[in-house]
């Protein structure tokens, strides 16, 4: 895959993702984040809670953008599958679910067009360091995503959705933190 397919982003977003807008924001810490305006942690699980009924097993805070967002990892009583759940931190609403699935999923495999190593090569291309975590992700608007966490050579981790039908860069995002752990 080349540099090619990084032409497809619209220049408004490949601004807003740029690499060199992380490096601007490299040394959030825990303190800086005491002094934002935010909801408490409670407040948008139980947003994720009420909309995905289960039991949440981690929790990260990312910046999309200047929001900053926490995602659950929820464990599904209805089904046992595992949703990310996205809740703005300011407003306390979820404003995105995904379905995590392994590669043999029906809905997974009838969108993707790319292959995950393709979509990792992407993924380094535009962020580049080590690959710590990956997921495939159908989300409830009916889209198929590869995601991968990066460590950059700054110390930081980056999310970087990889649209898994285009091959485009969906969106990147500095994670702040993490707690808890992916199901194994």
């Amino acid at each position: 895959m080349t540099n090619s397919v990084l032409k497809f982003i619209p220049a408004t977003i490949a601004l807003t993702l740029s690499p060199a807008v992380f490096a601007d924001h490299d040394n959030y810490d825990l303190d800086d984040v005491r002094d934002w305006n935010i909801v408490k942690i409670e407040t948008c699980l139980d947003a994720a809670l009420d909309t995905i009924p289960g039991n949440a097993r981690k929790v990260e805070l990312k910046m999309e953008g200047d929001d900053p967002v926490y995602e659950f990892d929820i464990e599904a009583e209805a089904d046992g599958n595992t949703y990310n759940v996205e809740c703005n931190a300011e407003e306390g609403f979820v404003t995105e679910i995904e379905r995590e699935v392994d590669a043999n999923d029906p809905a997974f495999k009838k969108l993707a067009k790319i292959s995950q190593d393709e979509a990792r090569e992407t993924a380094l291309m535009f962020h580049p360091g080590e690959v710590v975590a990956s997921e495939l992700e159908v989300g409830f608007d009916g889209d198929a995503t590869y995601e991968f966490d990066i460590q950059s050579i700054h110390g930081y981790e980056v999310k970087v959705d990889v649209d898994a039908s285009t091959g485009e860069i969906e969106e990147a995002n500095i994670e702040l933190y993490e707690i808890g752990m992916e199901k194994e």
